[in-house]
């Protein structure tokens, strides 16, 4: 029996693993209206208990409207749990909480508040190695004009991606792809959004790390006042 369920995960995980790599693939990700760009800065701090637990926090700062505006503030805390028996060797469950200040227009800043639950799954080969991350999301947010008409927002992301990293080398590069579902009020699932990223990262000293990366956002269904945003940005890691 305990090895009938991580088999069923496995397969579970390797359907979703294709059916994200189709999708990636795919979709027309070249007829957007318009393109903006922006900047990141990120700060994250990363501490590991032992080889099982692990807890993270980040901070988000994000500039749009070719980085001139104000976009939105993130924090974000994440508790993790790495399983190391043979069976289930590669898999990881994590709980993420995030509290969003976004600006929405016309001198409005909102507060959201994002609940997240994680699976994900790494496979190593040699110089590289492969994840798989499926993530079940909840947003509080307010779309109205006031803050007393908040509503829920579920999300289903699928990420994929592909780390190189060298023996005893300071650089690893890192590329991924995600896709953004939304479930709406008729529990109907749709593909809202993509994003395609990549970033190379350089160790400084034994705990710290600087990274330089892009993101490229694009919406599956395009209206006349969407706008694809490519987003490049700078960060700094503290892992121990």
């Amino acid at each position: 029996m305990n090895m009938i369920l991580p088999n069923k995960i496995v397969r579970w995980g390797k359907s979703l693993f294709v059916l994200t790599i189709s999708l990636l693939f795919g979709l027309p990700l070249n007829a957007q209206n318009s393109t903006d760009y922006g900047a990141m800065l990120t700060a994250e701090y990363q501490h590991l208990f032992n080889d099982k637990w692990d807890l993270v926090f980040k901070e988000d700062l994000r500039f749009d409207n070719n980085a001139s505006q104000y976009s939105r503030w993130k924090n974000t805390l994440i508790v993790g749990y790495k399983f190391r028996r043979n069976a289930l060797e590669g898999l990881k469950l994590s709980v993420a909480l995030d509290h969003i200040n976004k600006y929405t227009g016309n001198h409005i800043y909102r507060n959201r508040y994002r609940a997240a639950l994680n699976v994900i799954y790494k496979y190593p080969y040699r110089n590289w190695s492969f994840s798989f991350r499926t993530r079940y999301q909840v947003m509080l947010h307010d779309e109205s004009t006031g803050y007393y008409n908040y509503e829920l927002q579920h999300v289903w992301r699928n990420k994929l991606t592909i780390d190189y990293h060298e023996k005893n080398s300071r650089w690893r590069y890192t590329a991924w792809g995600e896709l953004f579902s939304e479930i709406n009020k008729d529990r109907a699932l749709f593909l809202e959004s993509v994003m395609l990223a990549g970033n190379v990262e350089f160790r400084l000293t034994r705990y710290q790390y600087i990274m330089l990366y892009v993101r490229d956002y694009r919406d599956v269904y395009i209206n006349s006042d969407q706008v694809r945003t490519i987003y490049f940005g700078i960060g700094w890691k503290y892992k121990r």
